[in-house]
């Protein structure tokens, strides 16, 4: 669990409070959010609380809740007005009862965990019978990933160290690189899928949303503009936003 808080303790504080200043996968999280107005919510790995808070406001919940590994992320969601509780999904259970929530988020997060099982395992049974479930994850097989493999480079979601990014035709600072730890790389529409209707979650939406591109990359604005495109087709996009349900029981 050290390294785990290590890691996390580097992007703790980085998301922006302003809609227009989010990541595409964010607006269209919130856009979904927004059709819905549930009572309490819960944010797996809410950082600071920033995201946490825009997400209580589009539902209109009268609670949010979070979870994080980082001490210091809970501290700062705490400051967010979120009842945000420290441990590791991967290992620990929720602090909470069975049923309790209309809905649960993880961004970014299913990519992290050695037991992903566990981790769905608890997202289901703090669940309320109904309630929504949403998640975004790298696709490993968006068109990005195809391409750098035609040509022999490691897919961008994958590192091959767990200190330095090598291997890919782009490599971001290492210092700011967010896929050094990532263990559990999926495809969106097939592995993914099977894994949550394992688990007995229904899916029933599906979204495409762009890479995070560096400032200095080269051709910056060509390559935003056929992320952007391929974002239309979620089994070719970077990265994959899924919103489930939890089957009555």
């Amino acid at each position: 669990m050290k390294s785990k808080k290590k890691y996390a303790e580097k992007f703790v504080g980085i998301t922006p409070k302003d809609y227009e200043e989010l990541e595409d996968r964010h607006k269209k999280v919130l856009d979904i959010f927004s059709r819905y107005k549930f009572e309490r919510i819960l944010d797996v790995g809410c950082g600071d609380g920033n995201f946490s808070v825009l997400l209580k406001e589009a539902c209109k919940a009268k609670e949010v809740y979070g979870i994080e590994i980082s001490e210091k992320g809970v501290e700062m969601a705490r400051k967010n007005g979120v009842k945000c509780y420290q441990l590791d999904v991967d290992e620990e259970n929720f602090p909470f009862e069975d049923n309790y929530f209309n809905a649960v988020t993880a961004f970014e997060l299913i990519e992290h965990l050695f037991d992903p099982d566990h981790f769905l395992e608890e997202v289901y049974r703090v669940l309320k019978p109904n309630g929504i479930f949403v998640l975004s994850t790298p696709n490993l097989a968006s068109i990005h990933n195809r391409i750098a493999l035609l040509f022999g480079y490691q897919p961008f979601p994958i590192g091959v160290s767990a200190r330095m990014n090598i291997g890919r035709v782009y490599e971001p600072d290492s210092e700011h690189a967010q896929s050094l730890d990532h263990v559990r790389v999926m495809t969106s529409l097939r592995s993914l899928k099977e894994l949550l209707k394992i688990h007995k979650f229904g899916i029933f939406e599906v979204k495409g949303s762009c890479a995070m591109l560096p400032e200095n990359m080269r051709f910056r604005s060509f390559i935003k503009a056929v992320d952007k495109f391929f974002s239309k087709f979620p089994s070719l996009a970077y990265r994959s936003v899924v919103v489930c349900r939890k089957k009555g029981t």
